[in-house]
C-alpha cells in the first residue's frame, strides 16, 4: 500500500476505503441497538437534556423556572418576523404574539425549556430562569393569563426606526 507521501498516491480500494469508512461506522452503530449512536460532526451545541438535576437550593421543582425574552438578542424585535418560540411551545397561551412580537405569560409559562431550545438567535434570546417568589405554578391545561404580580417578563416593544 503506497504512503500519502509516495508520488504515486493513494489507490482507489485505500481512497475509496477512507471515504466510506464514516459511513460504515454510522451504518453498524445503527444497527446495534445496544450501542448508541456516535452524535453527528454538525449536532447543535444546546442538549434538550439540559435542565440540572440540582440547584443550589435543592431538587428541581416541576415549575421552578420561566422563560424571559432578552430583546436585544431576539430576531423578532429587530424586524425579522421570526415566531418560531410561539409556534413551537406546547402549552396553549404561554408565548404570545403581540404586535408580531413574542411575550412570556409567566403566570401559564411551565419552564419547559423548549423555546430556548428552538430559539434561532445567536445570543439565545430565551433564557430560562427561576420563578420569581409569589408568582404561583402555572395551571396545567390553563390557556387564561392568571391575575399576577408580575405581569411582563419581557423588554418594552422597540422603538420604530425611520
Amino acid at each position: 500500500m503506497p504512503s500519502p507521501s509516495d508520488p504515486r498516491g493513494l489507490s482507489r480500494r485505500d481512497m475509496l476505503t477512507r471515504l466510506f469508512s464514516p459511513v460504515r461506522r454510522a451504518a453498524a452503530a445503527a444497527t446495534q441497538p445496544d450501542r448508541p449512536a456516535p452524535a453527528p460532526a454538525n449536532s447543535s451545541r444546546r442538549s434538550l437534556v439540559t435542565r440540572p438535576a440540582l440547584s443550589p437550593e435543592g431538587p428541581v421543582t416541576e415549575y421552578s423556572h420561566i422563560a424571559v425574552i432578552a430583546g436585544r438578542e431576539c430576531l423578532a424585535y429587530q424586524g425579522t418576523g421570526c415566531t418560531i418560540c410561539v409556534e413551537r411551545c406546547p402549552v396553549a397561551g404561554a408565548l404570545v404574539l403581540e404586535q408580531g412580537l413574542p411575550r412570556v405569560v409567566a403566570s401559564i409559562c411551565t419552564g419547559c425549556r423548549l423555546c430556548h431550545e428552538v430559539c434561532p438567535a445567536p445570543g439565545q434570546a430565551i433564557r430560562i430562569v427561576p420563578r420569581p417568589p409569589g408568582l404561583p405554578p402555572p395551571v396545567p391545561g390553563s390557556t387564561a393569563p392568571a391575575r399576577s404580580p408580575f405581569p411582563v417578563f419581557n423588554p418594552p416593544t422597540p422603538f420604530a426606526h425611520g
